[in-house]
């Protein structure tokens, strides 16, 4: 499956090549876009977030055998939860992913690298979602679910064999 990477103007091209360097088989990178909607009718003054349902719906739907995720740098929530990562279509080929409450808040060399971390692994998240599949039990796999950044710390970004085993092409 070929990836399509959409991204906001404040997501930086470092981090869009972060995110295809990261991807696990057998997702494949595709293409980097300039996402050329607009997202102010998604942005809730209430909770100076983003809806991310709003968000996922402005993302296109992508052709046959191609996934697309929206990287964005707005913070995103649903209204149950006080933020969220991402979201995907589950087996609907697209997702929206922010890179927002992904960031570490200290300021050390660090940080850069576990935002790359993170980033890949959310990634594959929200891939693996927009691919159709659901959270998985293993620890580390990209799968996984996170409910804090420091959740997906713990994490690999890539798929554990059965979640590779139920995704379409070489695996």
């Amino acid at each position: 499956m070929k990836v399509r990477l959409l991204h906001t103007a404040d997501v930086s091209p470092g981090h869009v090549r972060s995110a295809f360097s990261g991807l696990a088989p057998p997702l494949v990178p595709g293409e980097a876009v300039m996402f050329r909607g607009s997202l102010a009718a998604c942005y809730d003054r209430s909770r100076a977030q983003y809806d991310a349902f709003s968000v996922l719906e402005a993302v296109p739907s992508p052709e046959p055998d191609w996934l697309n995720l929206l990287l964005v740098g707005a913070d995103l929530f649903v209204p149950a939860l006080t933020y969220v990562f991402g979201l995907s279509h589950l087996a609907g080929g697209r997702g929206v992913l922010s890179l927002a409450r992904l960031k570490p808040p200290e300021e050390n060399d660090l940080t850069e690298t576990v935002l790359e971390h993170r980033l890949r692994v959310e990634v594959a998240h929200e891939l693996g979602h927009a691919a159709g599949l659901v959270h998985c039990v293993v620890n580390d796999c990209a799968m996984h679910r996170s409910l804090w950044p420091e959740s997906v710390d713990l994490k690999n970004p890539e798929f554990c064999a059965s979640c590779r085993a139920r995704l379409p092409g070489p695996g």
